[in-house]
């Protein structure tokens, strides 16, 4: 069978879903009184179809790319799609279950005739059928299911192959980390300090690389002085697109063959990426290369375990990471007796510039055996911050670069299906036009490909040819202008969710969000997109989907675009962005989905009812998580946000299920325990369906996310200033002190709130202040009353808190207010060690 066979009789099963669908919506829209197996039915098939476009891509890449690899691909939709096959099957199911809902003698009727003779006969499908019929199906799906996981396997076998040897246990790090040689402890510790795994960047970017490219970076002076030095920094620069992130992949790639021979000297890397937010925290940036080192190390120093032990082993739920300072020590204790390297990419991408250059240059000027290497665009405080230090600025290698690019373009031209069927003649004019308008940007060329390999006669490609855009910003305006004006609001909706700084989205989750609409309580089938996959082929080379299913924006420069002044007032400007707006925009919607009628039956009563719930709704996570996050970015300069979100902490009492609805999904995740960080996500998710508290107030949860107008709304209310609200009794006082709102403490310290009241566990607020390191809280509290004495659960004081967590400042603050040998034996021990 050819993939055109096995495309057809995916999209034929497809097809015969969307009629079912079709027919589905008729009986919700003419029946009052849903049954319960239409509604199980609408579901069922609507995943199905997600499964089935995921199975139209894979059949769709095999055909643009029918060579070897491929033809293995297809040998597993073969025997799906043959008689008795799961495609088969689910085609005679479909057809089978068309029947039943739509008689013969209704056919060729219209929406409204079919739907007056639904409310004429009402449904007729017996429950046992039902059930029957439902179970087949989700027997077909997971098997369907089963071959796309063992088709992502397939391709991640067959791309570490191409990785030039690369051992793929070197790379993935968060495997290393479950080393079998290592204690529990250890593991636990590596991955208290790294919840991000680079190993997944790294691949990535070397999947991209073509071979034999960057290799003149190896052996120039600059690079080779730097990794003999015993001590060295090196700056590399560049302008957006001139392919940074791979020339780091390269270096770190060549150093980790380097050392895996003998070579004692310990290396760690890191990739910030603005599409993830994770790598842009500068915690996540310190705590992973320390880990990476401390793996390597196989003996953890001592104040690293101390740290550990401080921050992890109460059962509170404000157990946190350690911070910046702490970590530099640790490093540089490490580096008095071993040589280390460290490896940072788009420093620019990364959050708080200032604490990460600061923790470099004193990594760099300490004289210690560091070898350190960074890129990032040449941005004026990054130039300031590392004057001091040697620079390779790209655009002085431009030779080098364009022969790196010829490479890329070849490669392109001579393995791409789509170029194939071009002359070689043809092909050289390619090459060439590009080549000269290239100025070392790879980003330019591969926009430029992408956009060729669409075309269909050789007349069209040289008329584009002869009308190549001046760099990428005029790249990305005729991608946009190619829109077709249909599509535009789809488009502008997936670019503004994937522009904002929140979260990355999976294509389930953007493919439903795409369809809120305000004012609506469930999503509107008929207003979805055929296929996620649609979402891709729309917005072309601007966005790209990773192998685990996350949306992201193709390149940081898609973004700058968006935002840009220059998208305006050009041709562009209906996709014209304002990160407030849109933010604003975002939290809307999420909100509008929290409001459906699915969740105002309140929270799921059991761990398979959540995790059903979960399934079905997927965006509900993402709403549920970030819409406060989408809100706070926008500043609240939206009237209908602020009144949005005014609402939803006053619900009435029908609205207030959907209040702790919201509790729910956002309190399932937290990890109470060391041995819940063992289970995957969904186990998490599972176990802690019952974590939310059974008698919040939105007063507690309104002060800990700091929405200041809620907050002061609800006590012009007569909110109950001191009430337990949080799932341990935390009071609105506890929530603000712990998250650092002082303008919130203050605003409730008005309302007369006891800054000593002690939460379940005898946390006072100065105790989670101390905890958490926030200096300002610390202040305010002890000028308002906040009694340091007092002893918790754990018979400790903020005072010892602090001596324990290495929060300096803190211990100044507090000051002990009894002789050291009074306090506790252990915080005593550790004073008088200092």
């Amino acid at each position: 069978m050819d993939p055109l066979s096995v495309t057809a009789s995916v999209i034929a099963v497809l097809q015969a879903a969307n009629t079912v669908i079709s027919v589905c919506y008729d009986f919700r829209a003419a029946i009052k009184d849903q049954p319960w197996a239409l509604t199980r039915i609408t579901r069922s098939i609507n995943e199905l179809r997600l499964i089935l476009g995921r199975l139209e891509q894979v059949a769709n890449d095999s055909e643009l790319h029918f060579d070897e690899t491929n033809i293995a691909r297809l040998s597993t939709l073969e025997v799906l799609c043959q008689e008795g096959g799961a495609i088969s099957n689910c085609l005679e199911e479909l057809k089978t279950l068309e029947k039943k809902l739509v008689p013969g003698s209704w056919a060729g009727k219209d929406g409204s005739k079919r739907r007056a003779l639904i409310q004429s006969i009402g449904w007729q499908f017996k429950g046992k059928e039902a059930e029957d019929m439902l179970q087949r199906l989700e027997e077909y799906k997971s098997t369907l299911n089963l071959a796309i996981t063992m088709d992502q396997a397939a391709l991640i076998k067959n791309m570490s192959k191409m990785m030039m040897d690369v051992d793929e246990n070197t790379r993935s790090l968060f495997k290393q980390f479950q080393d079998t040689s290592l204690d529990e402890r250890k593991r636990s510790i590596l991955q208290w300090l790294s919840p991000v795994d680079p190993s997944v960047n790294h691949e990535a970017a070397m999947k991209i690389r073509q071979a034999g490219t960057n290799d003149w970076f190896l052996t120039c002076k600059e690079f080779e002085h730097w990794i003999e030095c015993e001590k060295s920094f090196l700056w590399l620069s560049g302008f957006p697109g001139s392919g940074k992130t791979i020339l780091m992949s390269t270096v770190i790639d060549f150093l980790q063959q380097r050392t895996a021979e003998n070579d004692p000297t310990l290396l760690a890397y890191f990739y910030c990426d603005f599409r993830s937010p994770e790598t842009r925290d500068p915690l996540n940036l310190t705590g992973s290369l320390l880990a990476q080192i401390c793996f390597k190390l196989k003996s953890f120093p001592a104040s690293l375990e101390a740290a550990f032990d401080g921050c992890t082993t109460s059962q509170s739920p404000y157990g946190k990471r350690t911070n910046l300072d702490t970590m530099t020590t640790i490093l540089l204790e490490i580096a008095t007796q071993n040589r280390v390297t460290i490896l940072v990419d788009a420093l620019d991408e990364c959050e708080r510039h200032r604490d990460i250059l600061s923790f470099l240059q004193r990594l760099g000027t300490k004289g210690l055996l560091f070898n350190i290497l960074v890129s990032s665009r040449d941005e004026a405080n990054i130039r300031e911050a590392l004057s001091e230090f040697p620079r390779i600025p790209l655009e002085a290698s431009s030779v080098c670069l364009n022969r790196d690019i010829d490479s890329y373009i070849n490669h392109r031209l001579s393995h791409d299906r789509e170029f194939r069927w071009l002359k070689e003649s043809f092909q050289q004019t390619i090459r060439e036009r590009l080549s000269t308008q290239a100025k070392g940007m790879f980003r330019w060329v591969q926009c430029q490909l992408d956009s060729i390999s669409k075309l269909k006669t050789m007349k069209d490609i040289r008329q584009s040819l002869e009308h190549l855009p001046e760099g990428l910003q005029e790249t990305y305006a005729n991608i946009l202008e190619r829109v077709d004006p249909g599509c535009t609001s789809i488009v502008r909706q997936t670019l503004q969710w994937l522009v904002c700084d929140v979260s990355t989205m999976t294509l389930a989750e953007l493919y439903e969000c795409l369809a809120i609409e305000p004012g609506m309580d469930h999503i509107d089938e008929e207003a979805q997109l055929s296929s996620p996959m649609d979402i891709y082929d729309l917005c072309g080379s601007l966005i790209a989907v990773k192998a685990e299913g996350e949306v992201i924006l193709a390149h940081l420069s898609v973004k700058d675009y968006l935002l840009s002044d220059a998208i305006k007032h050009g041709k562009a400007s209906a996709f014209a962005l304002s990160e407030s707006e849109v933010n604003a925009e975002n939290a809307l919607k999420c909100l509008t989905y929290l409001s459906f009628a699915e969740f105002r039956t309140g929270p799921a009563r059991s761990p398979n009812a959540f995790e059903a719930r979960l399934v079905a709704h997927p965006f509900l996570d993402h709403a549920a998580k970030f819409w406060t996050s989408y809100a706070k970015n926008s500043g609240y300069k939206s009237e209908e946000l602020r009144n949005r979100v005014l609402a939803f902490f006053t619900p009435s009492d029908d609205d207030r299920p959907i209040f702790i609805t919201w509790l729910q999904v956002i309190c399932s995740e937290v990890v109470l325990r060391r041995e819940d960080l063992k289970r995957t996500l969904l186990q998490r998710r599972k176990v802690g369906y019952n974590y939310y508290p059974k008698h919040p107030t939105t007063l507690y949860y309104a002060s800990s996310y700091g929405i200041e107008h809620v907050v002061q709304a609800l006590l012009e209310q007569g909110a109950e200033v001191d009430a337990r609200g949080g799932r341990l009794g935390a009071t609105a006082f506890h929530a603000a002190a712990l998250r650092g709102h002082v303008k919130i403490m203050d605003m409730l310290f008005q309302k007369r709130a006891d800054p000593n009241m002690m939460d379940l566990i005898k946390k006072t607020p100065l105790n989670s202040a101390t905890l958490m390191d926030h200096i300002d809280i610390i202040k305010y509290l002890l000028d308002h009353g906040a009694d340091p004495d007092i002893r918790d659960d754990r018979n400790m004081t903020a005072f010892e808190w602090a001596c324990l967590l290495g929060h300096e400042e803190a211990k100044k603050l507090l000051g002990p207010v009894t002789s050291v040998g009074d306090l506790d034996p252990n915080i005593s021990q550790y004073l008088q060690g200092e």
